[in-house]
């Protein structure tokens, strides 16, 4: 077993999950604590690779699993079904996260912070003021990334005033104004043509338990809608194909335009109106058509689970 501790987040990451671990591993080292290690949890999407070549940030290694009592810190997750393999015998050091508590156990205490925030980055930010110190101008840039692409440049319900107030400390900084920032991060990873089908499923992709199913939903944020039909019948045959290799009930893709608040749910299984009836809908060409959401975290996935409980 290594003595170090790897910080990680979720599976098919996404910039919070590894915007955090990177920034928590430089607190950590500014406090006194050796031996940390950030890591992904997959390839990087095109936004976090992009936000951190902007800030010119290392990219952190790939952490697929972890052997039986390897010292683990978890971030913007807190579900075994979302992390690294083996996370589940390991020696859980922390958690830090911004989401609902989906139920673990562990042998030993531990350290745990969860917020009703928009970003597990706007937490770490509070840390960096708790402990005296200020984030440098790459740091700051990075965990200002992860509040506005999590919060949807503040546009997403799960955005609270703290995540706006850390992020214009952040920005300053930074020396970037926040939602010009934020368009310029979504532009550049937003480009249908530059993606693959399965890249699209991928690479915000969460499991859940929602009663006694496997659910999968992921999210891809668009700025305009331009090209998607282009890519329609590809990316529809791809989210099916992955839906079976995973034995998922049922796969849900949120295909959400930023610039008009509206999000397309494709949805796959045996039954995809049930999928509907969680929001009151029907299904129309396969899809659920959600105005005004932006979040999966407060839009679609308690609905969901919410229905499927019943």
């Amino acid at each position: 077993m290594s003595d170090k501790i790897y910080i990680v987040g979720h599976k098919s990451p996404d910039t919070d999950s590894v915007c955090s671990a990177i920034a928590l591993a430089k607190l950590k080292e500014l406090t006194g604590t050796a031996n940390v290690v950030p890591c992904s949890a997959g390839k990087l999407n095109k936004e976090t690779e992009y936000v951190l070549n902007y800030y010119g940030v290392a990219i952190p290694e790939v952490l697929e699993s972890v052997e039986a009592k390897q010292k683990l810190i978890l971030v913007d997750h807190n579900e075994y079904g979302q992390a690294v393999a083996g996370a589940d015998q390991a020696q859980l050091v922390q958690i830090v996260d911004h989401h609902k508590v989906g139920g673990f156990q562990t042998s030993e205490p531990l350290y745990v912070r969860i917020e009703p925030v928009g970003s597990t980055c706007t937490i770490v930010a509070e840390a960096f003021k708790e402990a005296g110190l200020v984030p440098e101008k790459a740091i700051a840039g990075i965990l200002l990334a992860a509040i506005l692409s999590d919060t949807v440049i503040f546009k997403s319900p799960t955005c609270t005033e703290l995540d706006k107030t850390i992020a214009a400390e952040l920005a300053a900084i930074a020396g970037v104004e926040p939602k010009a920032w934020g368009i310029e991060m979504f532009k550049a990873s937003s480009n249908i043509a530059d993606r693959t089908p399965q890249s699209m499923i991928e690479e915000d992709l969460k499991a859940f338990t929602m009663g006694p199913h496997k659910v999968g939903v992921g999210q891809v944020s668009l700025m305009g809608m331009d090209g998607f039909e282009d890519v329609r019948a590809n990316l529809t045959a791809a989210i099916e194909a992955h839906r079976v290799a995973q034995e998922m009930k049922y796969l849900c893709l949120m295909v959400t335009d930023i610039l008009t608040d509206y999000t397309e749910l494709i949805v796959k299984g045996d039954n995809p109106e049930e999928v509907a009836k969680a929001f009151g809908k029907e299904i129309v060409n396969g899809s659920v058509a959600l105005p005004g959401v932006l979040s999966r975290k407060k839009q679609v996935v308690p609905q969901m689970t919410t229905y499927f409980a019943g």
